[in-house]
């Protein structure tokens, strides 16, 4: 006979007991574990972007993007048509090289929409003729302003799926 006052075993006893508190628990709330999945899929893919933003704007390399609104740069530029691509053609030490994309959006949109369909590389048009050089404290105050509101380093020639580079273009490490 058992030493305990009642004659079943308490559930404290029986084992398992928090388990399967747990998934009755979640299957009547599918719905909310599977937002709450979601969300947290979209909160740490934004800050894997953004820390890629920020290594790439710590420590520019020939061939990074940087995204502006190129209205910071010239006032004069059509306002419409203002958030440009600028890719890096050479990094020194205390300047930096930009090819300006032609192609402008009217609203900041993330680098995959600026890449889509692999533009950069199908249209002889798509980065203006001359070239633009701006020196590292210019880079460090359009930072800080928002006017560079993104930034990437291709991973091969591809950013987000989308190529971006010529195969002749890789930088060899």
């Amino acid at each position: 006979m058992s030493s305990l006052p009642f004659n079943n075993s308490p559930v404290y006893l029986r084992g398992n007991f928090q388990i399967d508190a747990i998934s009755v628990l979640l299957k009547q709330h599918a719905e909310l574990v599977c937002f709450l999945f979601i969300a947290l899929f979209f909160i740490s893919n934004a800050l894997i972007e953004n820390s890629d933003k920020e290594r790439v704007l710590a420590n520019p390399q020939k061939n990074d993007f940087f995204y502006i609104d190129y209205r910071a740069i010239d006032p004069t530029s059509d306002a419409r048509f203002r958030y440009v691509p600028m890719k890096v053609l050479s990094a020194d030490s205390n300047t930096l090289t930009f090819k300006v994309g032609n192609i402008a959006h009217t609203t900041p949109v993330s680098p995959s929409q600026h890449a889509k369909f692999d533009k950069a590389l199908l249209l002889r048009n798509y980065y203006r003729v001359d070239n633009l050089v701006l020196n590292r404290n210019k880079i460090n105050e359009l930072v800080k302003s928002g006017a560079i509101y993104d930034a990437r380093r291709p991973r091969n020639i591809y950013i987000n799926g989308w190529m971006v580079l010529h195969l002749n273009e890789l930088v060899k490490e």
